[in-house]
């Protein structure tokens, strides 16, 4: 017998254990289990915990129109108006835009700046969204 029908031999033997191996595997697992009925925790409510918590809060509708408009004004007015260097009807500069992180004031500065002063203030900076809006 050649060195090749041994190993062909020996690799069909193999083979063949793994597939009665798998067969009786399936054939265990086809069985049958009983398991215990399922008791849901107080007044039935299902699965508690940060991932499916029981008291799931109102889903919030997307603002539209005029809402998310105002929606964005109230936003802006907490970021820029809130601790920062436009609050208190304080006016800046775009040296001052960049140095407190309002890149967005420093970026447009001279759109917003419509007067060339070279200060902005709060107001100035929603009228400039204003005109981006309705543009």
């Amino acid at each position: 017998m050649s060195k090749f029908d041994m190993q062909w031999r020996r690799m069909a033997r193999v083979v063949l254990s793994a597939v009665v191996g798998v067969a009786a595997t399936h054939a265990q697992a086809s069985q049958t289990q009983a398991v215990a009925p399922v008791t849901l925790p107080e007044g039935g409510r299902g699965v508690d915990g940060p991932f499916f918590p029981a008291n799931r809060p109102a889903p919030v509708a997307p603002s539209k129109g005029t809402q998310l408009q105002q929606e964005a004004q109230r936003r802006v007015d907490a970021q820029l108006g809130g601790r920062s260097a436009l609050s208190n009807n304080a006016s800046i500069t775009k040296s001052q835009a960049q140095s407190n992180g309002l890149g967005y004031i420093a970026e447009h500065f001279d759109q917003i700046d419509s007067a060339h002063t070279g200060r902005v203030s709060l107001s100035d900076v929603r009228k400039y969204l204003q005109q981006q809006k309705s543009q």
